[in-house]
């Protein structure tokens, strides 16, 4: 990043990288994407709902893999060698590597050591269609607003169609990435995470904070919208003419669960590069999410020897939050009486 993009991330909690996709890029990637739509508006016909409403693509081929330290699991693949290609998308790979790895930013753990930072993971992804609205078309509510400043993980939003600027789609509180600005918005009377914008069936609420301004984020087909999950974010109901065609690539610093969607690391698609960015850490500094079974594959849950309960405040940028590191009770327990 320059300084200019650093000031702005820093400000906002979200910046803009434009024409990060060519027109090739764009063209596989579309030309993939028009195969999975038309698989799943025949899985909507046949079931009889409406395809009007927005959906997540989600089909994926999956496989048993085993991971170069050890771990066993079940992984899903990528669609095609474009979608592999933005796992370390040669514009973004280096911004990740900077935001995920300098403790400052609050993503990373201060107490991650130097030789760890430059390291991060693919977290999981999403892909996301809406087709062009017609006048027919009912009412689409959009989605409510989450995130919050103790977040780690961080997203490269890349849009494979232009979004104008009142067309919809992602959206987000400016400056909430930071305690500060958050606490402006859970000062606001009323149902904030719904009531967050105004459209043709949406209302913000009246008395909203002028401080916390909402921004509409609209991106040219190639662009890369990159924000911190520490921000708070949502859909803004689509009204575009146009489709919406969206994909989400969401990184974790290095030994950081958030999602922990498991990849096929024996693809051999894959690069090498690709493979370390995609496969679970040997070694973690915060603990598995409670609703994921993890009791066949004990490796996928041994702590670094360095894991404190909490990350060093005094190495953030102005009004940062330092990461959430989650551990259990017997943990805490444990780390408590070794320092104590």
């Amino acid at each position: 990043m320059d300084d200019a993009m650093r000031d702005i991330f820093a400000r906002q909690g979200y910046v803009v990288v434009p024409d990060v996709l060519n027109q090739q890029q764009l063209d596989e990637l579309n030309e993939v994407y028009d195969q999975h739509i038309e698989e799943r508006e025949e899985i909507q016909s046949k079931g009889g709902t409406d395809k009007k409403i927005r959906f997540s693509i989600r089909g994926r081929d999956t496989y048993q893999t085993t991971d170069r330290h050890g771990n066993t699991y079940v992984g899903r693949r990528f669609w095609s060698q474009a979608y592999r290609d933005l796992i370390d998308n040669e514009t973004m790979l280096p911004i990740l590597e900077e935001i995920l790895g300098d403790p400052s930013w609050g993503h990373a753990p201060a107490h991650m050591p130097a030789e760890l930072r430059p390291l991060f993971r693919l977290d999981h992804d999403n892909i996301h269609y809406k087709p062009g609205r017609k006048p027919a078309d009912g009412e689409d509510k959009g989605g409510t607003l989450h995130g919050g400043p103790e977040s780690f993980h961080i997203t490269c939003v890349y849009e494979l169609k232009t979004v104008g600027p009142d067309d919809g789609g992602f959206g987000c509180v400016v400056g909430t990435h930071k305690p500060a600005n958050e606490q402006k918005l859970l000062d606001v009377d009323g149902d904030w995470k719904r009531n967050w914008c105004d459209t043709q069936w949406t209302s913000q609420l009246p008395n909203w904070d002028e401080d916390v301004p909402v921004h509409r984020v609209f991106a040219k087909a190639g662009d890369c919208i990159l924000f911190t999950e520490k921000l708070k974010h949502g859909t803004i109901p689509w009204a575009g003419s146009g489709e919406r065609r969206t994909l989400f690539y969401k990184y974790v610093p290095f030994g950081m669960h958030h999602g922990d969607v498991a990849y096929d690391t024996n693809d051999p698609e894959l690069t090498e590069r690709q493979k370390r960015i995609v496969e679970f850490s040997p070694c973690w500094f915060n603990e598995p999410r409670e609703d994921k079974d993890y009791s066949a594959n004990p490796a996928l849950t041994k702590l670094h020897p360095l894991t404190h309960m909490e990350s060093d405040p005094s190495v953030l940028l102005s009004g940062m939050s330092p990461p959430h590191i989650r551990l259990t009770d017997k943990t805490r327990t444990m780390l408590s009486t070794s320092l104590g």
